[in-house]
């Protein structure tokens, strides 16, 4: 009987073993990139495009009279999923809508590295991403920026207003 009960334990204990020594190690994680990454068409007024990588995000396009225009920017991305479709795109300003050199009466809008804004936090909502489209809403509210990540994360949310319209866009 006690033969019986050690071999038993000694195949148990072998099988552990050879399990450890084979194929059993998990394979290395791949880090792919995330769907929103890449450059994003809204063509209802004029060409906006949203150029997303995983370091920056830039808002740059045409108006309805094909002139060029650049538009806000930032870098150190965030991206906050919030669902497989849907999440915030957090980004530290580094070009910005300037109040001194826009103006609003004239329709001019200037964005520019030294607006009051660079250097602070912004988000971006997006929603109902697939291969070839997604929905992206700015956050418009009683604030333009924050000083610190947890404080934009914090600040540009849904339930606080921030993301109301949302732009259809297509994959480019």
């Amino acid at each position: 009987m006690k033969n019986l009960k050690f071999s038993r334990l000694f195949a148990a204990v072998m099988f552990v073993a050879v399990l450890g020594l084979t194929g059993c190690k998990p394979e290395p994680e791949t880090v792919e990139p995330k769907a929103i990454e890449g450059t994003w068409l809204d063509a209802s007024y004029g060409k906006s495009y949203y150029k997303i990588t995983a370091s920056t995000f830039e808002n740059y396009g045409e108006d309805l009279t094909g002139k060029a225009y650049d538009s806000y920017a930032g870098d150190n991305v965030t991206i906050v999923e919030t669902s497989e479709t849907s999440g915030i795109i957090y980004i530290k300003y580094t070009k910005a809508l300037c109040y001194t050199h826009s103006d609003f009466d004239k329709g001019v809008y200037t964005y520019d590295a030294d607006a009051a804004d660079v250097g602070k936090w912004y988000a971006i909502s997006y929603k109902e991403l697939t291969d070839t489209s997604v929905q992206l809403s700015g956050a418009v509210g009683a604030k333009s920026s924050c000083e610190t990540l947890d404080e934009a994360k914090e600040e540009f949310t849904a339930e606080k207003g921030y993301f109301s319209y949302y732009s259809s866009c297509a994959k480019q």
